[in-house]
Parts: structure tokens; sequence; C-alpha cells
């Protein structure tokens, strides 16, 4: 009988139960001596001569039949169950680096006992050695009902990936070659997702009667066993990989990446931990033939071997097609979703070309794109009966002056003044009005920096100025401007002061003025030389007036002048310069 236990496996339905003999060598022999395993949605149910336990979270098989029951009675007539060899999931669950940890101490905080559905708190972990424990339920009257749930800490680490060939493996529980897998068959997954191993390993054995499969300890990143769950852990309801698939996606906390990449098309057949630092999940694509990876380079925080955006097709795509599609499948990487592109194609790739950026894409290792407007994309073939190629192309982003690649694959401003710059802070050619120094572009002379930073050119002034004419004065003009000095303020040929009012010097501000440094001094009566008009009838003013197409020229009489007023000579400050202006009184 033991012999014919080992040989095979033996699998009968009684009252929608399956029970499942030994299968295979096991590490002590003894363990599998009058043990058989009933499979049901509750869970692993053990049975023997001592006690029949329900495992949950436990494994299957050897994992199940290894287990050690033993009863110890105590005097009151109740016995205390020791059970050992248990697996302990929670060890090594997630790498280190992710911030997981998990200690023995832990373990009796994740262990569920229960009683025909009354919980049991009387039990104490007894050791933990090797990634497995023991434990000992107390005060037991009877095993009827029993049943040791394993939960865990947190939601598991899973990278996901698609198998090229897109025709799922028969023997699916084992390792396989990382070439035979995207993206870009260098270990880089589509995305990093957290599958919430409670909920998933419930939904999973109640829907098809599935069950985690441990394989054997392993020390990659961290002590952890190697696990699996698919079609080919038990699968008591024979649920297929679209039942499978739909059950166990529903536990995932981070799908969205997932579904903007693949939609529905994508249909992972395994979820399992093997000598990785984190988790897989392997798929197919369903009802689709033809597939392109895009890739993006060119971002400080952008993997160059991440997709950012996938194609699927039953067809190969045409030139056209192509275009359409990228719009619609890679949203991520245009700017202005509603901006429409103009498209150019060569030997060298495909270009976009919107108002403000452009994107280049090129070809990037597997298949290529289209030459001309009327070719199509060419795929690397497969054989696989349910698949017909691959290709994989890379996108540039080229962003127009004034702007630079910011980490997330954006266009961000350049500094104020910068044409170009590398990055936020370096400048490699300036606006007018700005110089490069240093990486900075700053202001030339002549001009200055807005509210906003940027250099426009320095404004002028015009200042008034009123000179009583029974006082010396001098002109003192800010030193950053220049500027002519105007007597009269609605003609700059005339010049009126009256013998007892005041007049304004407007600084014109359209001429320059030549700085006159030395000290004040009085104007030589023979210095006017001038032609005036006098006219005594208004209000005692004095109009002179140039003509310049006339030869004759008319002399002021200094004797008729107030003797109080002296007229004086007005000074820039130094740096600035200024007409000498000739008055009368």
């Amino acid at each position: 009988m033991f012999k014919n236990i080992l040989k095979g496996l033996a699998i009968a339905t009684i009252y929608g139960a399956t029970i499942v003999k030994a299968d295979s060598a096991l590490i002590n022999k003894n363990a599998a001596n009058g043990v058989t395993l009933e499979y049901t949605k509750e869970g692993v149910l053990r049975k023997d001569n001592n006690c029949n336990v329900n495992f949950i979270n436990f494994g299957i098989k050897n994992d199940i039949i290894n287990i050690s029951v033993q009863k110890e009675k105590n005097k009151n007539g109740s016995f205390n169950l020791k059970i050992g060899n248990l697996k302990n999931g929670n060890e090594g669950l997630n790498r280190p680096n992710s911030g997981y940890t998990f200690t023995n101490e832990e373990i009796k905080d994740y262990i569920k006992i229960s009683q025909n559905d009354d919980k049991i708190d009387d039990f104490k972990i007894a050791s933990a050695t090797n990634g497995q424990f023991s434990l000992t339920v107390k005060n037991l009257t009877s095993c009827n009902g029993l049943t040791i749930k394993q939960t865990f800490k947190e939601p598991v680490i899973i990278a996901t990936y698609l198998l090229y060939s897109n025709d799922k493996p028969k023997d699916i529980n084992h390792s396989f070659n990382i070439a035979e897998f995207g993206p870009s068959s260098n270990n880089v997954p589509y995305d990093t997702l957290h599958w919430d191993m409670n909920t998933g390993l419930d939904d999973i054995r109640e829907k098809c009667r599935i069950y985690i499969d441990y394989m054997d300890r392993n020390n990659v990143a961290s002590n952890h066993w190697i696990w699996y769950l698919s079609t080919d852990s038990i699968n008591g309801e024979k649920c297929d990989n679209a039942a499978f698939f739909k059950t166990v996606k529903k536990s995932y906390v981070d799908y969205d990446v997932m579904d903007e990449l693949f939609g529905d098309y994508y249909e992972g057949y395994v979820i399992k931990r093997e000598g990785e630092d984190k988790g897989h999940m392997d798929g197919i694509l369903v009802n689709q033939k033809y597939l392109i990876e895009i890739y993006q380079n060119e971002c400080n925080e952008q993997n160059k071997d991440q997709v950012i955006c996938t194609i699927s097709s039953n067809k190969k795509l045409t030139f056209q097609k192509f275009q359409d599609e990228f719009v619609a499948n890679c949203l991520n990487v245009l700017i202005n979703q509603d901006e429409e592109a103009e498209w150019k194609v060569n030997d060298e790739g495909v270009k976009a070309i919107f108002s403000r950026y452009a994107l280049n894409i090129v070809n990037y290792n597997r298949g290529s794109l289209p030459k001309t407007e009327n070719d199509s994309v060419s795929y690397k073939e497969f054989k696989a009966a349910h698949s017909s190629g691959i290709a994989r192309f890379s996108v540039n982003l080229e962003c127009n002056d004034g702007s630079y690649i910011g980490d997330k694959c954006r266009c961000n401003a350049c500094p104020a003044n910068c044409s170009k710059c590398l990055n936020e802070n370096t400048c490699t050619k300036c606006n007018e009005g700005s110089v490069l120094v240093d990486g900075q572009c700053v202001c030339e002379i002549g001009y200055k920096k807005d509210n906003e930073g940027v250099c426009i050119v320095s404004p002028t002034e015009t200042a008034s100025i009123i000179i009583d004419p029974t006082e010396t004065a001098s002109i003192i003009i800010d030193p950053i401007e220049t500027a002519s000095i105007i007597i009269d303020p609605t003609d700059t040929t005339s010049t009126i002061i009256g013998p007892t009012e005041t007049a304004s010097i407007i600084i014109d501000p359209t001429e320059a003025a030549s700085i006159i440094n030395e000290p004040i001094t009085t104007i030589n009566e023979e210095e006017i030389t001038e032609t005036a008009l006098t006219n005594e009838s208004s209000s005692e003013e004095a109009t002179e007036t140039v003509e310049e197409d006339k030869d004759e020229k008319e002399t002021i009489d200094i004797n008729e002048m107030p003797k109080k007023k002296v007229i004086t000579k007005y000074i820039m400050k130094p740096v600035k310069t200024v007409r000498k202006c000739y008055v009368k009184g």
C-alpha cells in the first residue's frame, strides 16, 4: 500500500471535495503513513489516525503531509495539540530594502486558530527555525472542526512580465529563461504591483480550489520560501486561465498602470516568488497577435528599459495606423493631448512635431519602424500558434528653445532671460539684454529686471525744477539718466522768465547732455548773445526767439535787466552732462 502511494497521484471526488494521496518522495517517509489530504474550499484537510486538522495557506501535497501532529493528554481529560514543521510564509515575504521586516516573535500575530468557527486564543509558538515553526494548542477536547490558518503581514510585491510566445506553458510551476519574457528581456517589469495575499488566496481557494504551493527555501535578498499559484496548483474546480486571472486580479491594490498598458488583453497565468528579490506575475496576450513596446529616454527618473506604453493589434500597423495608435495608447508622452502633430518619416525614424516640442521615435533592438508613408511596422516573429511578433521602439523628447527636459519627461521653462538651458539652474544662451556669466543670464548695462526677473530696458525720467530768479541754484540730475535742459516747457527755442517770476527747467529725455564737473560760476553779461524780443504788454514777460534764416540779430541791453537777479550756470552730478542754457532777465 505504501509503495502505491508513492508511485502516483490518486484523485477522487467525494461530496465536492478532492482527496489527494501522497505524490512524491517525502522528507520523512514515515510522515505519509496513514495520511490523506482533502482539498476543499475551506482549506487542505489533513487526516490521520491522530487528529484531522484543516490547514489554510501552508501549501499543498508534501507541505501538508510533512506537518507533524501529536496529542499530549492533560490530567483533566483535555489534551494539548502539538503541530510542527509549519512553513513560515511571512519570512522574507518582501525584500528588506522595501522596508519589510518579520521576526519570529510576530508569528503568533498572523496565525488564526478556530474550531467550528469559534476563535481559539489559547495557543503558543513553541519554536521557530530555518523558516519553519511549531505551535501548541492547549486544552482541546476534540479535533473536530479545527482549523489553523496563516495570514500575511502585508501585500506581496509583484513584478509583471509577458511571455512573448503568447502561449501559456503546459507545466507552469517552475522557473523559465528570462529571455523569453518582456519587456526587453532585461528583467525590468512592465510595472511593480502589490497583491493582497490574504484576500487573494481566500478568493482563489473558494472559487477554484487553487492553493499556494511552497517549494524550496531560498536566500536571495533574504531567506524566503519559493512558491507558486496557478491553475497547476490542484485546481479542484478545473478553472480555466481566464477564470483564474479574473479572480486573483481583484486583489491587486494598484493595477492601474497595467490597465493603461494592455487594457483587457493581458492575462496573468501565474503569481510566484522564486529566487528573486520580489514576486512575479507572468502572463500572455489574449485576442491580439502583434505587440509594440514603447520606451523613453532623456529623462532623469525614467529607466530607458522601462516600457511607457504598448500598442497591440491583430494586424501589422501601417504608418498611418501607427500614428493613430500611438496617440491613442501613449497619452502619457503627449504634453497636450488635444494638439495634433505634424508627422514625418524617413530612414532614421518617425517624428511627431508639436508647437512647443517634438517626439523622435526610433528603433530599439526588435522590429523596425516604417521608412516611408506607404510602409508598415516590421515585427520580430515567433512560431507559437497564438503569437506573430514583437517590436520595440524608443521615443526621445525634443524641447523647443527656452525649455529643457525635466525629470518627468516634460518640457520645463528655462530660467528667466535664458534662450537655451541644460536645466533649471544652468543657462547656455541668453536673450537680448542679458549676458551669460557662469551659467546665469545677468542683465547688461542699461537693462534691469522687472517683477518677473526679465531684463528690460531701463526707463528714462522727466524732471521739473523750479528756480527762483532771485536765487542761485544748481541742477542735480540722477547720475544714471541723460537729459537736455529746456527752459520753456512748450517751446525748446524760447525762455520765459519774468523779472519777479520763477521758471521751470524741463529735462528732455530724448536728448543727451554733457556733464560739467566744475564749481558753480556766474554767467558773464558778455556771454549773453542770444536775440530777444520784449513785449511790454504781456505782464512784463519777454520771449526770446531765434530765427535761423535771418542774418540780423538783436542785442539785449544789460542795463535794463533787474540788477537783483543772478543768472547761474546749472551743473549736473558727475557721470552726466548737461547743455549750458542762456536765459535773460
